[in-house]
């Protein structure tokens, strides 16, 4: 690591601002230039050190880091490769003992809903500056019923738990308080694209298709749909877009009743 430090004096990367981009990837697993304040100058500056970042974080832990352009931001991922002490390379790289199982159910159907509803507003052009785009709560929770057939955790604790968890991976932004209005706007960040692929929209789609076709209940055969290990199903689309790889929030066995 020494080769590290020497080549961060020569680019005159202070130690300190090294240090603080290091633990912002590390506990929330992303750094957002969209952000603004410190996270737009931490950005920068990361940005010139990006091969001193990826060879300091690969070698100290399993992970990858990925540099996404548009919009401008750093995402860390686990790397799948087990170590010793790893119970499972898939396990988000915080601790997960703050949220409850009820909500981790509720955080993998937000997470697909947030990101078809993001599709869906960027086909029909409804989307704010810089790509973000608004959406009712009372719309959120009607598709995750309707798609998924899973409704928002029960308890407002648990509700602001799944809220804080989304915004904390920069999925979407909203003022926590305001949840208790049922018009409340949750902005879905474009980072969504990064967090979750494609291939985890179309699995998830053609498991609750086939389960509703074949009369059966989805949670039989449910994926993990947040898994990037899952390979993807073709889909026929030649125009589909395609984003990077996304940190696996989960990977626990999900189950949701078919789409009615």
């Amino acid at each position: 690591m020494h080769q590290v430090e020497s080549r961060l004096n020569a680019k005159g990367i202070r130690r300190e601002d090294f240090r603080a981009i290091c633990s912002i990837l590390l506990t929330k697993g992303l750094l957002s230039r969209s952000d603004g304040g410190d996270s737009l100058r931490l950005y920068d500056v990361a940005a010139r050190c990006e091969g001193e970042l990826s060879d300091y974080l690969t070698f100290a832990f399993p992970v990858i880091l990925i540099n996404t352009p548009r919009p401008p931001h750093f995402r860390l991922i686990p790397s799948h490769h087990r170590d010793l002490g790893l119970d499972d390379p898939d396990e988000d790289l915080e601790t997960r003992r703050e949220i409850k199982q009820s909500v981790v159910q509720a955080l993998a159907a937000a997470l697909l809903a947030l990101r078809m509803l993001y599709d869906e507003q960027l086909i029909e052009k409804k989307m704010y500056a810089a790509g973000r785009i608004g959406v009712k709560l009372t719309e959120l929770t009607l598709f995750m019923n309707t798609t998924f057939g899973i409704g928002l955790p029960a308890t407002k604790a648990d509700q602001r738990a799944l809220f804080m968890k989304l915004k904390k991976h920069g999925a979407i932004d909203v003022r926590i308080d305001a949840l208790a209005d049922e018009d409340a706007v949750i902005v879905i960040r474009p980072e969504i694209l990064t967090l979750v692929l494609d291939q985890n929209v179309r699995t998830a789609q053609a498991v609750f298709e086939a389960a509703q076709s074949a009369g059966l209940p989805a949670e039989e055969n449910t994926p993990s749909a947040l898994d990037p290990a899952e390979p993807p199903p073709s889909s026929g689309k030649a125009d589909e877009p395609k984003s990077a790889q996304i940190i696996s929030l989960d990977r626990t066995d999900r189950s949701a009743p078919s789409r009615t």
